[in-house]
């Protein structure tokens, strides 16, 4: 169902409204736990949102976000923006509607990621690369369940602070991530919509560190975040991620979910915080 209709140079098209309706599977081959299925459903809405924010601001290309069949999607057609191009959410009987989806004449010229979960790797391998997609390099998939966060001390003192609509976040965001062009534009896109929370890590009053997080549900995506080159190695990201899902427990979130690449500083750091931690295979098939 469209959310605002054709607007610009794209669609952007309504994720579902509620979880992926998917069986607990405790660890079993072949079946997608609750929570895996929950945090996927949770990225895909926060991808809708940035999208969303890209179409507002006028960024080149189409974006398109919608789930059917049982299968989630994204579509950016500007090459800049190709990572955000993926089909997920995928569980052992939706293996083959993947595969179709990635076949439709929609993705025609843009190169699109199947990811997929670990419990379904073995069963989904032989079908992707019968159908032309291959091995990519995997994805961290991080999920923490959240219980009620215990109470500040008194006098308690944090250098974090809410960011709110200063641009200082942005600034600080992105000289960290050192990027810029198209990719830096959509980055600023997203990080300006309303439903993010943006939060400041100052030492002792300058901004060193950028951090964000949006709620879907019950269900917090921690998402977007990164330190200044020359305050590195001081557990910026660290202070930020404890702020966020304290932030996260205290709106009545029971999960946090993130992603990361694998073996990475921001993996290790999600996996001290207490996050399983999901390995994902990634297949590619260019347009």
């Amino acid at each position: 169902m469209p959310v605002g209709g054709t607007r610009g140079r794209g669609l952007v098209v309504a994720a579902g409204s509620g979880p992926v309706d998917c069986p607990r599977g405790d660890g079993h081959a072949g079946v997608v736990s609750s929570d895996v299925a929950r945090a996927e459903w949770a990225l895909h809405r926060r991808a809708g949102l940035a999208c969303g924010a890209a179409l507002a601001a006028g960024l080149p290309g189409r974006f398109r976000v919608w789930d059917g069949d049982g299968v989630l999607a994204v579509l950016a057609t500007d090459p800049a923006l190709g990572f955000l191009s993926t089909v997920s959410g995928i569980a052992t009987e939706t293996v083959p509607a993947a595969i179709d989806l990635v076949r439709a004449a929609c993705w025609d010229g843009v190169a699109s990621t199947v990811i997929v979960p670990a419990e379904v790797h073995d069963t989904a391998e032989g079908p992707l690369r019968a159908a032309g997609l291959t091995r990519a390099a995997d994805r961290v998939l991080a999920v923490r369940r959240l219980e009620p966060w215990p109470g500040s001390a008194a006098g308690e003192r944090s250098d974090v602070v809410d960011a709110g609509a200063s641009d200082t976040f942005l600034d600080v965001l992105l000289a960290g991530y050192q990027v810029d062009g198209l990719v830096a534009a959509f980055i600023r896109a997203e990080h300006g919509h309303l439903m993010v929370r943006r939060f400041l890590l100052r030492e002792p009053e300058m901004p060193i560190a950028a951090a964000a997080m949006t709620i879907h549900g019950d269900v917090a995506v921690i998402g977007g975040a990164s330190t200044l080159p020359t305050h590195r190695g001081k557990s910026a990201q660290p202070r930020l991620l404890q702020h966020r899902l304290r932030t996260a427990a205290e709106a009545g979130c029971v999960l946090a979910v993130a992603t990361a690449r694998p073996d990475s500083v921001s993996a290790a750091n999600l996996h001290r915080a207490g996050f399983d931690i999901h390995r994902r295979s990634a297949w590619t098939k260019t347009g």
